[in-house]
Formats: C-alpha cells, sequence, structure tokens
C-alpha cells in the first residue's frame, strides 16, 4: 500500500505506446514539477510517478468522491496516423468513442497525443494544404475550445534536437496535466471527507469508515512524497480518537466506540513492520480491531512517516507519551485485561521501539536519540520488574502455581510475532526468556537497569539515575549483595543531601541502616541511626525507634566511633561572660546555646577544643621577647574579634587544611583577556580553571561522610561533664583555665555519649583574648631636642596586668656627654652620679601608670646621638632609648692678613630657631706667652644669635718674629643662654668652647702689581698694548727661594701676549720684578690682573727608590713614563729624569698688596685695529 501511484490510461495505437511506455515510465519522475493545489495552499514540490493501464469503462470511477488511489486522474488516446483518408475512415470513429464515454463519465483530464514520423512526412509533401492535416483535423473535431488537449509529438525515436525538445516540452506538459486532474479528483475527495466528519454527531456514523477515508487522503500525500502532510492527517485522527475516548470516559460514549472495548486476548506489542501492520488495517475497516490493535497500526503508520523523513529520535519521542495514552485510555475505558498483560504490551512496544530507532539511527544523531531512548530503557525495566513481582521471579521469593499458570497465560497473548533481525533476539524472545525462570530474569533486568542508569548519567540527568539506583539497592538486598546495594544507597543520600531532599535523605538513611544491621556493620549502622533519629521530617514513633537502636547499638561498640554533629546538634549562640578582659590565672567560662534534635533526653559530657595564638611580637613560651612592643590595652583586646581569629586560623598550611569547608577559602577566577585587533575577536583564558571548576557530581566537599570526621586536639579546652540534654534548646557552660596569655579561638565542639563522640566545628568565629601585660617603659620627647641647654622630658611607665608594688628600684644609665635629672617628688632619688640615676618607685595598680618628668642635657662638644638604658626588676633586658640632639649653633674661624700683622676672626652661625645670647667673648694663646692678642670687639657687647642672625669676633695677634712658633695653639670661649625671661631666672648662662690651632701663618711674601700704558702713551686704552709690572719681595726669611708665578687674567676684560707664568730665584733683602704685555679688551675701571704664587721644587736624582717613591706621589699629567712601559722590573735610575712638582702656599704666606685694585682703561678709538693671533681687535 505504501508503493501506490497515480493511474493513467492509455487508448488508441497500442503498438505505439508499448513503444514509448518505457521511455514515458522512466523520464516522468527524473525532473520536479510545481504542484499547486486549491485553496490557497502553500505550493509543493515533487516527483511525478505514474502507473500506465489500459482505457476501460471498468477502470473509471464508479463512485469519485469515495477514493482516490483506485481511480485514474488522466486519460492519454495515442495515433501516429498522417493520412487524412485513414483518418476519416478509421481513427477518428476511434477518437470519437472514447472521447464521448469520458464525457459520459464527467470526466474532463484527457489528452490527444499525435505522433509525426518522419515517414508521413516525405509521403505528403507534394499535396501539403492549409488545414488539411490529421492534427488540424483532430484540433477542429475535438479541441477547438481546448487546444492544449491535443499535443503534436515530432519524431521521438530520433535523437536530433527538434525531436529532444519536443519530447521535453511533452513530459512538462503531461506532468502539468497529471496534477491538474490529480487536484480535481483530490478536491472532490476532501470535500467528501469534511462532509463526513461534519456528521460525527449523527446516529449511525462510524470513526472506521471515516479513518479509511482520511488514512486515504494520508496515503495520498504519502504517494506524492509529502510525508509532512501525511503525518498531519494521522496526528488529526489519533487527536479526534483521543477525544472520543476522553468523552467517553465522561459518559459520552458514541455506538461504534462499543467495538474498541472489547475484552483483549493478545498483547503482542508494536509491530512496526509493514507486512503485519497492514493485517491489522482490515480489521479497522471492519470495524473488528481492538483498542491497543487500533493504536499499534496508527502509531506504526506515524512510526514509517517519521523514519521517511530522517527522524528515528522523534519516533522515540513520540513512544513514551503513546505508551502512557495507551495505558490511560485501557484504564478510562475499563477493558478487561489479565494481570501482567499491559506489562507484557509495554515491555514489547518499548523494545520494539529501540530496536527501530537502532536501527535508523547514527552515531552523529547519538546525543539526541538517547535523549528519549533512555525514557524507554526505564520504563521497559520497571514493566519487567511489575512483572517480576507477579509472576514470582524476584529473587526474595518462591514461584507458586498460579503464578506459573500466570506466566503461560501470558506468553500465550503474546502471540507468535517473529524474531529480530538479523538472527538478534527479538521482543518476544527477551521477554519469554525473561520470565523463563530467575536467573534469566535478573540477567535481563540488570541489563535494562544498567543500560538505562547509565544513559541517563551521560545524558547528565543524574536524579533519574539515582533513583534508579535505589531500585537496584532495593533488589541487590533480596540478593544479599548487601555492598552492592550500599553504595547505590550512598550516591542516592549525596544527592539529595546536596539538593535539600530531606524526607528523601532521610527515608534512603533507613535502607541504609538496614542494610548495616544485615551486614551486621555495628559502627555503620550508629551512623544511620543517628541521622534517622534526628530527622524532623518523619514520625515520632520512627525516631523514637532507632533511637533506642541508637543507644542499644552504642553500647555494643568495642571503640569509639566519631560522628559529625551537625545534623543532630546545632550550636545556636555562644556568649563569654567576662567583658572587661580575662587575666592569666581566672576562669573562663563560656556559655554555649545546643539545640539537640534528638526526641529523648540524653546525659553527655561537652567539650570545646580552643586554639591558641600568641600575641603579635609573642614568642611560643609565653615571653616577652627582646625588641620592645607596646602591650595591649584591655579594651584593644576585647573578646569577638574578627581579626585575631582569622589570623589564627592562617597560621599553618596544615592546621587550615583541618578547618570545615565554609571557613576555607575558596580560590579567585583569575582571568585573562586577549583581544586581536587584526580579527575583531577576544579570548577569556581561565589561567585557574583546575581550582574554581570541579565536577559537582564528585567533588568531595560537598557531602562529607561521616568516616571524614576528625578529632581536634582537646589538650586545652572548655569542658562540662554529666550534662543532660533535652529535646530542643540547651543552655550548657563550658568553663577553662588558660595557662597562657594570646588570643584563644573556639574551633571545634565534642560531645560524648557512651562510646559514641558527635563532632561539630565552630562555624562562626569566636574567641576571646586572655591578657597578661608586663610592665612597659616608654620615652616622650619633644620634637627637636637642642644640646648644650636643659632639655624636658618625660618617663611613662605602665603598671600591666598586675600591677607595681612599692619599693620597686629602677635604674637609668646614660652614654658619655649626657645628664640626666629628676624633677618630681612622686618617686624617690636614691643615687645620683654623672652618668646614672636610682629611682625608687611607689605602688601603681594594676593597669595604672607613673610619669616621671626628667631634665637632660647634652655637652655641646659631644656626639649628637645619645642612649638612655633603663634597668627594670620585671624584665631580664633593658629598655634602650636614642636621643637625638642637635647644637643650637656652630662655630668657625678665619685668618686674615696685613702685611705682617694677622688678625683672627671667630664666627657663631645659629642653627635653630630659637634666639641666643652671647657675652664675653675671650680668646686665649696657649702653650706660650711670648704671643698675645688684642681685642677689637666692643666691650660689654651682647650679641643674639638665631637660625637667621650670626655674629662674629676680632683679634689682633701680636706677633714676634724672633719667638713665632711654628703651630699657635688658640682658644675661644663665649658665655650664651635662651633669650627667655622664665630661664633667665632659673637656667644660669653656659660657656662655650672652641679650639684653634694655626700653621704656616707668618708672611713670607709680598707681591705688588700695576699696568702702565705704552711708551709715550698716557692713559691706557682699549685694544692697545700695556705693560704689567709685578714686583715680589721677601718679607720673612725662608728656605722657599724658588717661586712659579702665574698670571690670572679676566679673559673677557685682559689678555695677556706671551707666557702667562714663569719661575724666578727671589733672594732675602732684594726685589724681584717681572714685566709682562697685556692688553685691556674693554674700557672703564678694571681690575689689575691677579698674580699667584707657589712654591716651584725642583727635585734633584737620588738613588733609583728615592726617585721612584717621588714618581708614584705625582699626579699622571706629570708622570714622564709611558703607559705600559712598565714590564714588572726596576726601572735603572739613571733613566728616571728630575720632576719638579708645585706646591701651594698656606693662607697668609703670601700678601698681595694690590689686592682689589683697578686701572683706568679709556674706550678703544674708531680708527685703530690690532691683529693678534689671527684674530682683529678693534
Amino acid at each position: 500500500m505504501s508503493n501506490h501511484k497515480p493511474i493513467v490510461t492509455y487508448c488508441g495505437d497500442e503498438a505505439l505506446f508499448s513503444a514509448l511506455s518505457a521511455g514515458l515510465t522512466c523520464a516522468l519522475p527524473k525532473e520536479e514539477v510545481e504542484w499547486r493545489r486549491s485553496y490557497g495552499r502553500v505550493p509543493k514540490t515533487v516527483n511525478l510517478d505514474v502507473i500506465f493501464i489500459k482505457f476501460s469503462v471498468e477502470c473509471l470511477p464508479k463512485h469519485p468522491n469515495l477514493s482516490v488511489l483506485d481511480q485514474p486522474v488522466f486519460h492519454i488516446f495515442w495515433t501516429d496516423c498522417s493520412d487524412i483518408d485513414i483518418y476519416r475512415a478509421t481513427t477518428k470513429d476511434e477518437i470519437s468513442n472514447w472521447h464521448t464515454t469520458l464525457r459520459n463519465n464527467g470526466i474532463i483530464d484527457w489528452l490527444i497525443v499525435v505522433v509525426l514520423n518522419s515517414d508521413s512526412k516525405r509521403g505528403k509533401k507534394s499535396n501539403i494544404l492549409p488545414r488539411t492535416s490529421v492534427v488540424d483535423k483532430v484540433k477542429g473535431d475535438f479541441c477547438s475550445k481546448q487546444n492544449d488537449r491535443c499535443f503534436v509529438l515530432h519524431e521521438p525515436f530520433r535523437s536530433d534536437v527538434k525531436s529532444a525538445e519536443s519530447w521535453q516540452t511533452f513530459l512538462q506538459r503531461l506532468r502539468h496535466l497529471i496534477l491538474q486532474g490529480l487536484n480535481r479528483n483530490l478536491s472532490h475527495f476532501e470535500e467528501n471527507m469534511r462532509s463526513q466528519r461534519e456528521k460525527r454527531t449523527e446516529p449511525g456514523w462510524s470513526f472506521c469508515n471515516y479513518f479509511m477515508l482520511q488514512e486515504e487522503l494520508a496515503m495520498v500525500f504519502e504517494m506524492m512524497g509529502q510525508f509532512e502532510d501525511a503525518l498531519v492527517q494521522y496526528d488529526e485522527l489519533d487527536a479526534l480518537f483521543t477525544q472520543y475516548v476522553v468523552n467517553c470516559s465522561a459518559g459520552d460514549m458514541a455506538d461504534w466506540m462499543v467495538s474498541f472495548m472489547r475484552p483483549c486476548v493478545c498483547w503482542d506489542g508494536l509491530t512496526l513492520s509493514p507486512d503485519l501492520r497492514y493485517a491489522k488495517r482490515e480489521n479497522i475497516q471492519q470495524a473488528q480491531s481492538h483498542l491497543l490493535d487500533f493504536r499499534n497500526y496508527l502509531f506504526a503508520c506515524q512510526v514509517a512517516l517519521i523514519l521517511k523523513l530522517q527522524r528515528p529520535w522523534e519516533v522515540a519521542q513520540r513512544s513514551l507519551p503513546f505508551m502512557h495514552n495507551c495505558v490511560n485510555e485501557l484504564c478510562l475505558l475499563e477493558i478487561a485485561m489479565p494481570r501482567g498483560s499491559v506489562s507484557c504490551w509495554v515491555f514489547l512496544s518499548c523494545l520494539e521501539v529501540l530496536d527501530t530507532c537502532e536501527n535508523y539511527s547514527n552515531l552523529v544523531e547519538f546525543e539526541t536519540y538517547s535523549l528519549h531512548t533512555v525514557s524507554l530503557w526505564n520504563y521497559a525495566r520497571i514493566k519487567l520488574h511489575e512483572l517480576g513481582e507477579l509472576c514470582g521471579l524476584m529473587p526474595d521469593t518462591e514461584s507458586t502455581s498460579d503464578q506459573l499458570h500466570m506466566v503461560v497465560d501470558l506468553l500465550a497473548g503474546m502471540g507468535q510475532t517473529q524474531s529480530g533481525n538479523s538472527g538478534k533476539p527479538g521482543p518476544m524472545d527477551k521477554l519469554r526468556e525473561a520470565l523463563s525462570s530467575k536467573e534469566s530474569f535478573k540477567k535481563h533486568y540488570l541489563e535494562l537497569s544498567e543500560l538505562a542508569m547509565g544513559t541517563f548519567k551521560h545524558l547528565g540527568r543524574l536524579r533519574n539515575a539515582r533513583l534508579i539506583g535505589i531500585e537496584l539497592a532495593a533488589f541487590f538486598m533480596k540478593l544479599g549483595e548487601l555492598y552492592m546495594a550500599e553504595n547505590y544507597l550512598l550516591e542516592a543520600l549525596k544527592m539529595y543531601k546536596n539538593e535539600g531532599w530531606d524526607l528523601l535523605a532521610t527515608t534512603t538513611y533507613i535502607s541504609l541502616a538496614e542494610c548495616h544491621k544485615k551486614q551486621k556493620n555495628t559502627f555503620k549502622y550508629v551512623k544511620a541511626c543517628t541521622h534517622v533519629t534526628s530527622s524532623c521530617v518523619i514520625d515520632g514513633d520512627t525516631r523514637n525507634h532507632y533511637f533506642d537502636e541508637l543507644i542499644s547499638a552504642a553500647q555494643l561498640l568495642d571503640k569509639t566511633v566519631r560522628i559529625r554533629a551537625e545534623h543532630i546538634f546545632a550550636l545556636s549562640k555562644m556568649d563569654v561572660t567576662a567583658a572587661n578582659g580575662i587575666i592569666l590565672g581566672d576562669e573562663v567560662t563560656v556559655d554555649f546555646c545546643i539545640i539537640s534534635r534528638l526526641p529523648s533526653d540524653v546525659m553527655c559530657n561537652i567539650a570545646c577544643s580552643l586554639l591558641h595564638t600568641a600575641f603579635e611580637g609573642q614568642s611560643d613560651d609565653g615571653e616577652r621577647p627582646s625588641s620592645r612592643t607596646t602591650s595591649r590595652s584591655a579594651s584593644q583586646s576585647s573578646m569577638g574579634s574578627m581579626g585575631s581569629f582569622m589570623d589564627s586560623l592562617s597560621l599553618s598550611n596544615s592546621r587550615s587544611k583541618m578547618l570545615p569547608g565554609n571557613l576555607i577559602r575558596k580560590p579567585k577566577l583569575r582571568i585573562q583577556e586577549t583581544i586581536d585587533e587584526a580579527t575583531g575577536t577576544a579570548y577569556v583564558v581561565c589561567r585557574n580553571a583546575s581550582a574554581v571548576l570541579e565536577r559537582m557530581d564528585s567533588h568531595p566537599s560537598l557531602i562529607q561522610k561521616d568516616t571524614d570526621a576528625t578529632k581536634e586536639d582537646f589538650v586545652c579546652c572548655l569542658q562540662a561533664a554529666a550534662i543532660v540534654l533535652h529535646p530542643g534548646s540547651n543552655l550548657v557552660p563550658l568553663k577553662v583555665k588558660p595557662e597562657a596569655k594570646g588570643n584563644y579561638a573556639l574551633k571545634q565542639v565534642c560531645i560524648e555519649i557512651s562510646s559514641m563522640e558527635f563532632l561539630q566545628w565552630v562555624t562562626v568565629p569566636k574567641c576571646f583574648d586572655v591578657i597578661c601585660d608586663e610592665p612597659s617603659v616608654s620615652l616622650t620627647l619633644d620634637a627637636g631636642l637642642l644640646a648644650g641647654i636643659v632639655q624636658n622630658v618625660e618617663l611613662r611607665i605602665d603598671s600591666g596586668s598586675h600591677g607595681l608594688v612599692e619599693g620597686l628600684v629602677i635604674k637609668m644609665v646614660v652614654s658619655t656627654g649626657l645628664s640626666v635629672q629628676m624633677k618630681t617628688s612622686a618617686a624617690t632619688v636614691l643615687a645620683e652620679t654623672e652618668d646614672s640615676l636610682r629611682v625608687q618607685l611607689p605602688a601603681v595598680s594594676p593597669g595604672g601608670s607613673i610619669v616621671l618628668p626628667l631634665d637632660i642635657v647634652a655637652a655641646l662638644d659631644s656626639h649628637r646621638k645619645h642612649k638612655i638604658m633603663l634597668f627594670c626588676a620585671w624584665s631580664s633586658a633593658p629598655y634602650e632609648f636614642l636621643l637625638s640632639l642637635r647644637s643650637p649653633f656652630t662655630i668657625s674661624h678665619s685668618l686674615h692678613t696685613a702685611g705682617q700683622q694677622k688678625f683672627l676672626q671667630v664666627l657663631l652661625h645659629g642653627e635653630c630657631a630659637e634666639s641666643f645670647s652671647v657675652v664675653q667673648p675671650q680668646l686665649y694663646v696657649l702653650d706660650t706667652d711670648a704671643i698675645t692678642v688684642t681685642s677689637i670687639n666692643i666691650p660689654d657687647q651682647i650679641g643674639v644669635i638665631n637660625k637667621e642672625q650670626n655674629i662674629s669676633f676680632m683679634w689682633k695677634l701680636n706677633l714676634d718674629p724672633q719667638q713665632d712658633p711654628d703651630v699657635l695653639p688658640l682658644q675661644f670661649t663665649v658665655i650664651y643662654k635662651r633669650l627667655k625671661e622664665e630661664e633667665e631666672v632659673v637656667r644660669p648662662s653656659r660657656k662655650c668652647t672652641y679650639s684653634v690651632s694655626l700653621a704656616n701663618y707668618k708672611t713670607l711674601y709680598s707681591v705688588t702689581s700695576h699696568v702702565e700704558p705704552a711708551s709715550g702713551v698716557t692713559f691706557c686704552r682699549a685694544g692697545h698694548m700695556c705693560r704689567l709690572h709685578v714686583q715680589i719681595a721677601m718679607m720673612f726669611t725662608t728656605t722657599d727661594v724658588s717661586l712659579m708665578y702665574e698670571v690670572i687674567a679676566d679673559q673677557p676684560m685682559w689678555a695677556v701676549c706671551g707666557r702667562t707664568a714663569g719661575i724666578i730665584m727671589v733672594k732675602e733683602d732684594s726685589v724681584n720684578q717681572v714685566s709682562l704685555d697685556v692688553m685691556p679688551l674693554v674700557g672703564g675701571y678694571l681690575p689689575v690682573p691677579e698674580v699667584k704664587l707657589s712654591k716651584y721644587i725642583r727635585e734633584e736624582r737620588r738613588d733609583s727608590e728615592t726617585e721612584n717613591s717621588e714618581q708614584h706621589d705625582l699626579p699622571p699629567a706629570q708622570s714622564s713614563t709611558p703607559r705600559g712601559a712598565f714590564s714588572g722590573k726596576q726601572s735603572p735610575a739613571h733613566c728616571l729624569p728630575p720632576v719638579p712638582r708645585q706646591e701651594s702656599f698656606s693662607k697668609g704666606q703670601v700678601y698681595n698688596k694690590s689686592q682689589a685694585m683697578q686701572v683706568h682703561v679709556l674706550p678703544a678709538s674708531n680708527t685703530s685695529s690690532l691683529e693678534l693671533g689671527g684674530h682683529v681687535v678693534v
């Protein structure tokens, strides 16, 4: 029936049609043609394939509105007559009889084909007259009003271009006319079908008859290759029948529905094979079909069309709703069926659909295919389980005689459906084998369960997989394989806990408890009982039963079992009783609010471990570190500090691993973004994907197992014994006496009941500080301390946690150059020396302090860094305080010369903003009486110095040429004090001493220089040569008679002509004169060029060692030895020439009489010029 094709009749020359039929049948479906349907429906493109039959009156439709498939849709008359006489004699009558028969039957879809051959053309070539050909006669006699009903086919048996074009035109015309005929018949058929559907409420209307009509429409669409439209027709029939079933369940039953409600005697399942499917159609046509047979046939037709559409996954998608709908309709219509027959039908139908989908699916569509087939596997598993329970095939049951008879009846009702393809067992074979024995049933049931569960996991539908696991656990418990059952229950329990299904989790715990009890594993049984008895979602009787089981089983334990307590006991609040800090040695009480979820009272011991963390700067043994830090006060170390607790959590990596999951910081997501400007794309890469992305199902920290409960170290802990916990809230005080100071964080609570320890982490940070502050010392200093004057500082001593007893002695030691005094009566000074001070302290209460004001004075001539060390009885190491003092002023000196006379100037520079007065400046000559000094200062003058003002003093040195020492030691003293009225009375003045040592201070030479105009010129003029005269005289007998002079002129003003330096030998009692040519460059009062004298020392050649040592002292520029000439051996002495050297005089040894003198130079004349060194000076 799926091979239906449109029927076309042929009449006329049968030999001609036989010659053309083969090519015509093959050529028609090769090209697509547009099928335009009525009522404005969307055009479709189809391939037209037809069947040609011989024309007869019997083949004409008797009832054209009742069928389309079995009636011709088009009629063709074939002739190759080319002779007019023959046409008039025979052909015309044949065409007329054929045409009359069609017209009498109301058929207007026909075509006359006249084939013209080359022979007929040659025979009539000389007698061609207008409108006398056979074609014209045919058109005039039969197609006068429908010219398209006659077609001339030119030489179809030739292969030239004209014949090919004529043949293709004929094919196009024929396809179009056949589709027109099909549309016309189909329109009449659809009108009849719609009228029949509108009569569905009339008495006598039959759904089976209407079903055959609309199914034929679906077959027409299938015949034309429009499988989607054909599927729509079957879907409409499905919906219409479903609506009748719903109406029937509501009491509105149609008469024809009775035939579908007969008792079912066959439940062979779906049959998707075409041969077996069409046998059921005859029963439907005869109104003898059962509900399941009708549903099987309707769904099989839908499956066939879906498979032709290449959508096997849709078959699986439709199958499960179809089966549920069939089972529901059987219940609604109350159709009598034997027990288990529906399960057999469902099982067979599922496997039939699965086998069909497997044959049509490929690996590319496996994901979509599995998404729908997995439900079928699961549905088949469920129905097989139902059959196992009905037939006594479960592991914990034995089959009875009634159950064996039931198996026989069920197998008989399945019929004799053929086995699967390729020798593979079919659905019926599998079901027969599964119902044959317990082992076979176990094999098939576990196989289906594994297939369904594995596919669910692959698709990510873990809930469904876990549900199957729970049923498998029950099956394995019946088999006695408790280990397998335990694994499935634990997987389901993890999912329920993760998703918050409390009731399901508790039910699973009950199953686990039964499993552990059968295993005789008391350890695990106790843990399962704790979860059940603490659950609030089950009834009280069950909780009390498992509570009694818990207490009884705990007494049988030979070792302590540790259980996580979050689900049994809850910590709602923790309060520390102390409010102002806890002193070391005091007892600490923490009130715990514990909520018990047990159904009865229980006596227990409770403890809470403490995590001790030393304060910052405190050593592990609790002793004070060597470096001094300020101790925390009680207010700073308040209880409940989040920061202290979180700092304690990060002490070590090992400790952090033992903390609960919600206290461990999760790694942050590190994202790197890369932008490709060339392609305009951006990439985002997670650099720590392995740390932040983890699979949810297998993450070990989501559901922590009871075996993961780890007990902390309870050496330091809060504890209470023999506490009775009632159901609900309980206030329990826990106490501890800390043995060391620091921060104590509540870490883990342990509730001990019999041989059970319930452990729970303290997730809310809670801590307290135990303080034991020792006395501390601090020194308060001003911003800028000055040396040489009294400065005020304060020594503060804090008593700490325990206070200071009366009579405690401290000792203060200062560095050299620093003195200290105490100016208070609060403490008693026992001993006072230049560099130390012993003080007896009064009693100070705990948390109190005492302030001792001190006066310190540092000498001006001492170093600026000083240290104060304080030795106390409560500390083994001294306290050290560093002081930095700066001098209020600095002193410098300068030596001045006037011929043989010498003057010493002492300058005082202010270094601070505070003002000081200086009086009584004195200069003393030390170690000799031959030299005296004469003050040229204002007597009794009071000088003031500060940062903005300096002061200087001057003395004349009265030298004796015969007794002057080479080095003259001097000492300067001055009296200074602050310029503050309040301090002038109470603070005495202080003396400052400054030492001076003068060496090479005698005047040895005098230099006189002046500039004269050239001979014959009265004034010096710019641009004209002048004469510089230099006179050098020895003023004190010295051995340094070889001198080197150097003229230093200001280049913009003077140009020295010739050499600017020279060497002269100065003799005693004689004046040496040197003249040089100089030229002023500008006019005005110009300073006389300066003449500088220096010692010129001629070195004589001595031994090689002396010369080498002298050469090494010379600068590199004065060394005559070439670079790289030294080869590692001592050079001979005669190879080294003598090297002279230049040495400057000390300040005051050369007196320049002409210093600061000027010479008047007239401006240059406009007409005079002079060329010097290539330059023209005008």
